[in-house]
């Protein structure tokens, strides 16, 4: 029961496959494990029913289902409440008035559409999908880290300024070892880093190790990978260093044939292992860069767990004496900060018909070219609530039904794109762009998605649009997909790897 409620798909599969267990048992509310998690949305653990028990009940919807359909009666108490149930869940509309709360379309519910979506396993999305293993609790390992910065197999992701190295004539990245930048980060990277560069530990790959490559690493197999910034940006940087990692990257690329490029768009070509490690490096590296002074006291701060927390010294020089800060941040909890991720909302509007999307453009915009309208979500908010004020703010459309259908890491900077389905409430589905943030948003008929998907998905970003003609974000980005899974039944709906 709690595996089905709870979505987790392996357990139930093991349950029925191999334990046995008795799949028609009832809860004390007369419901089998297949009805709750048809009833909580857990489609992925209702299709392992259909598969392995096709024998089980078939579950009715009520009104007070997270994922019925919202219309209400506003004469009956009963409907009201269960419309208010839904609402606190941050699924339907709380507006009190049943003519905006329809969100049925012609084909049913917005959850009859969302069951009928395709779910392909193991189809990441591009910035996800990466292979290696973070190893998050060996940040902390300071043997660990040494041994691994100067293990012989562990590769070092090249970055400076906005470029990333790349293998010459190919869409892969390049990777130095420690002998050939021990010269610019030195003996002791992790202690004595040279300022202008920067260091983080991405992970390890354990996964392509093989007897001829494989090393140990305090009793681990696996390829150690780290990312190495060499902008060497600041008024503290020495001319030495300059002179060094520009003297470096010009005689490195020159005999290996690589070249640094721009990150964007020259990542979107990657493959997605490789695409999620630097999107994870790009990030990370950022925020470093970003983050090199205390905000309680103005010091300069320490770079501590592979480059994945700072904080500020804990003792200072005071009249040729070292003595403890008196910094803010060591009176509180608030000591360490940590790699900062900015989620946004993009939002698939869907009309009340459920045959149009809404799609805005922005003036900067190549020709042509439309997207889903996205925004921060801002503190103290929900991930619905900024959907249907983004929305609302944007095009004067409001929100009712919002459901979650992937998410996307955006390294630039360091966002996190959210991807939903969302229906529209108005009867009058006229667009108002209130907060002048766009230059145009418009409905589109699902033709006409379908049409401009079969050109966007090898699209080139900032190619403008032929004869003036629709044109979508390519298959890279997450606005494909989330379209795509409302344009056409076989719309996927992707699934990191890791």
């Amino acid at each position: 029961m709690f595996a089905a409620r709870y979505g987790h798909v392996s357990v139930v599969e093991y349950l029925l496959a191999t334990a046995k267990v008795d799949a028609e048992t009832e809860n004390k509310d007369g419901k089998t494990a297949a009805e709750l998690a048809e009833f909580w949305g857990s489609t992925d653990c209702a299709a392992v029913f259909d598969r392995l028990a096709p024998n089980k009940k078939k579950v009715q919807h009520s009104t007070g289902s997270p994922f019925a359909s919202s219309n209400t009666n506003n004469n009956n108490n009963n409907n009201n409440n269960n419309s208010a149930m839904a609402a606190g869940a941050g699924l339907v509309s709380s507006t009190g008035n049943s003519n905006n709360t329809n969100t049925n379309t012609e084909n049913g519910s917005m959850a009859d559409w969302w069951k009928r979506r395709t779910v392909l396993e193991n189809k990441p999305l591009h910035f996800t999908g990466s292979t290696h293993n973070r190893l998050s609790f060996l940040r902390t390992d300071k043997e660990y880290l040494e041994e691994s910065v100067k293990a012989p197999s562990t590769r070092f992701l090249i970055l400076a300024d906005h470029g990333v190295m790349f293998k010459s004539s190919t869409k892969h990245l390049a990777f130095a070892q420690y002998e050939d930048v021990q010269h610019l980060i030195g003996s002791d990277p992790l202690n004595n880093l040279p300022e202008g560069l920067v260091l983080v530990f991405l992970g390890a790959d354990e996964t392509n190790a093989t007897s001829d490559n494989e090393v140990l690493v305090r009793g681990r197999r696996g390829i150690g990978y780290w990312a190495l910034d060499m902008s060497a940006k600041g008024p503290r940087v020495t001319a030495e260093l300059k002179d060094a990692v520009e003297k470096f990257i010009n005689t490195y690329t020159e005999k290996h044939g690589h070249y640094m490029a721009e990150m964007r768009p020259a990542a979107f070509g990657l493959s997605f292992a490789e695409s999620g490690l630097v999107a994870q490096a790009r990030a990370v590296i950022d925020w470093n860069k970003r983050n090199q002074f205390c905000t309680g006291c103005g010091r300069r701060n320490l770079s501590l767990d592979g480059g994945h927390k700072r904080t500020c010294p804990p003792m200072i020089q005071e009249n040729g004496q070292e003595v403890p800060s008196d910094c803010l941040a060591h009176k509180g909890i608030q000591n360490f900060t940590y790699p900062r991720t900015d989620p946004v909302v993009i939002v698939c509007v869907i009309s009340p018909d459920g045959e149009r999307v809404m799609l805005g453009r922005q003036a900067v915009w190549p020709k042509g070219m439309y997207s889903c309208l996205a925004g921060f979500v801002e503190p103290g908010e929900s991930l619905e609530e900024a959907a249907r004020r983004e929305v609302k703010e944007e095009s004067g459309i409001r929100l009712g039904h919002v459901m979650y259908h992937s998410s996307q890491p955006w390294p630039f900077p360091n966002s996190l794109m959210i991807g939903c389905h969302a229906e529209a409430l108005n009867e009058d589905t006229n667009v108002t762009l209130e907060d002048k943030e766009l230059e145009d948003a418009r409905w589109f008929t699902r033709a006409q998605i379908l049409e401009a998907l079969k050109g966007s998905r090898t699209a080139v970003w900032g190619k403008p649009s032929e004869n003036d003609s629709l044109r979508l974000p390519p298959a890279t980005a997450i606005a494909h997909h989330i379209l795509k899974a409302w344009a056409t039944e076989e719309g996927e709906i992707p699934h990191s790897r890791m």
